[in-house]
Order: C-alpha cells, then sequence, then structure tokens
C-alpha cells in the first residue's frame, strides 16, 4: 500500500545485531569489544600465574582485561556523550598533536 514502509534501522533508531550470545544482541562494534576482552583474559591467563590456592579467587584477576573492554564498550562520557573508548582517543590524540606555535618575537 502507499504511504506504509518498513522502518530503516537509521531512522527508527533499531540496532544491528551481528551476534547473540546468552540473550544479548551485540553489533559489530561490541563484537568487536567482546572478541578482544576475551582474547586479552586468555593472553593474560598464560602469562600471570595464579594468586593463591583458592578455585575462583585465585583467577578473578584475569576478568580485568575483560572488564576494562565492556568498560570502553558501553559506558559514554557524560560532558559529550562520546562512547568512552572514542573519548579518550581523542583526548590522546590530542595530546601528542604536532603543536606548532606562531609568536612573533618581542624586538624582532
Amino acid at each position: 500500500m502507499w504511504g506504509n514502509y518498513h522502518p530503516i534501522p537509521y531512522q527508527s533508531k533499531i540496532k544491528e545485531k551481528l551476534l547473540t550470545v546468552f540473550g544479548i544482541g551485540l553489533s559489530f562494534k561490541q563484537s568487536l569489544w567482546w572478541a578482544t576482552g576475551i582474547f586479552l583474559s586468555v593472553k593474560m591467563s598464560n602469562i600471570v600465574p595464579l594468586l593463591g590456592n583458592d578455585w575462583m579467587y585465585s583467577r578473578l584477576h584475569y576478568c580485568i582485561p575483560f572488564a576494562l573492554c565492556m568498560y570502553l564498550c558501553y559506558f559514554r562520557h557524560t560532558g559529550t556523550n562520546l562512547p568512552v573508548w572514542r573519548y579518550y582517543a581523542l583526548m590522546i590524540r590530542l595530546r601528542v598533536r604536532r603543536r606548532i606555535f606562531a609568536y612573533k618575537k618581542e624586538g624582532a
């Protein structure tokens, strides 16, 4: 019928879903953050030994890279409403950029 249309994802605020893990629909970027967190946790488990003898608490520090990636994936900076990872990347680029100082020396 004329006038009826299917909602386009960018118009209806529907997020794309690439992968569903434990009932959580993940977009492509979120899937990359999850994969990066899991990869870093596995690499950390190969390098850093267990801490103590308890089964659960001796391995708890292996979740730190995954938790950091989840923070970078889901949280937003409150002042700019940018994703945290993008805000940090822009701040680092701002700090390490090449600066050109244009000033005129007095008496020249």
